[in-house]
Parts: structure tokens; sequence; C-alpha cells
């Protein structure tokens, strides 16, 4: 049965992808992670699309991407590849970097762009690598919520402003949120 096409549409998607079977990692080292986010970073400049959040895992990583019509196929093709080409040279390895296409969802709300955020950025606590979501080195949650220096190349203004227009402190309510007993 073929698969159904992509959602390729302009708007805000969720977007995960998990390693290889044949690979004991997606991210074996600190170099796997800073060499990713260069690509990250590299791509978010020259296509039309917002990196709004990210976290890296072990074996798998998720995005926040706003995109323009057409531009999630391409840009994932370039970070995948790009990626893969590097980890395979390093490791003298072959083939592909993901068991699966990535997988996306799209956002369809305020609500939900706040809930996805909070389950990206909670990944690294459940499964038991850090404490508190601030802690995890390979997140752009600290830099969000003003715990950290921000990464250049992610815009986190969509998560801001579908916050209550109320909040005095948006990032401080945005980090409440989050970590919310």
């Amino acid at each position: 049965m073929p698969r159904t096409p992509r959602d390729a549409t302009a708007g805000t998607f969720h977007v995960f992808v998990h390693c290889v079977w044949a690979a004991d990692a997606h991210f074996r080292d600190d170099t796997d992670r800073i060499e990713f986010l260069r690509l990250l970073a590299e791509i978010t400049g020259k296509l039309r699309w917002k990196c709004v959040a990210f976290c890296l895992m072990r074996s798998h990583y998720h995005l926040i991407v706003v995109v323009d019509d057409g531009v999630l196929a391409a840009a994932m093709h370039r970070l995948n590849l790009g990626y893969v080409r590097g980890f395979n040279r390093r490791y003298d390895l072959r083939g592909r970097g993901q068991s699966h296409p990535y997988g996306s969802s799209r956002i369809v709300s305020d609500h939900d762009l706040l809930d996805r955020f909070a389950y990206v950025v909670l990944n690294p606590v459940k499964a038991g690598l850090c404490r508190d979501p601030g802690d995890w080195r390979w997140s752009s949650y600290a830099g969000t919520v003003g715990l950290g220096e921000p990464h250049s190349f992610v815009d986190d203004s969509p998560l801001l402003r579908a916050l209550p227009r109320s909040e005095l402190d948006p990032r401080a309510a945005l980090r409440a949120r989050v970590e919310k007993p």
C-alpha cells in the first residue's frame, strides 16, 4: 500500500527522526551533536524555515519548525543527508542514517505548540539524562527560557507569542508551563 503523501503546505510542524538499527546511536558524542547543530544552523539560514526548538537525544532528535510551502521535505533531506554523510565518514559506515523517513505532524494551535514544546524539551528528563530540562545542553530550552545563551539560529518568537498576552515575563511563563509540578 503506498504511503500517504506528506503535508507539504506552509505551517508549523513537530519533526522527529530515529537512527537506523545498524548504528548504535544517532549521536555518539558531542562532535556528532555539534556537527548536526552546525548543519541545522546552516540550513535554517539558507531555506525558508524557522527553527523554533530542538532537542537532540542519543537515538533520535526532535525539531519544531515553521516552514513555507514545499520547504519541509527539502530541508529535511538536506539536513539528514548532510549529517549521515559526515557520520558515516567519521565511523567508517555506509548506508542510511535513519531507520524510517522522518516523521512530522502539523501543529494546529498555540496550545498545541506549547504542549509539543514541553514534550520535546522534557525528553531528556523523562529519559533520566538530567533532572531539569534547562540542564540538557543539547536542547534549545535553556536559551529560550533565559537560563543560558540562546542559539543564534533558533527563533522562539512563535512560542512567546503563543502565551497569554497577560504574561509580564513570557520566558518565565513558558518555563513555569514546561516545568510545572
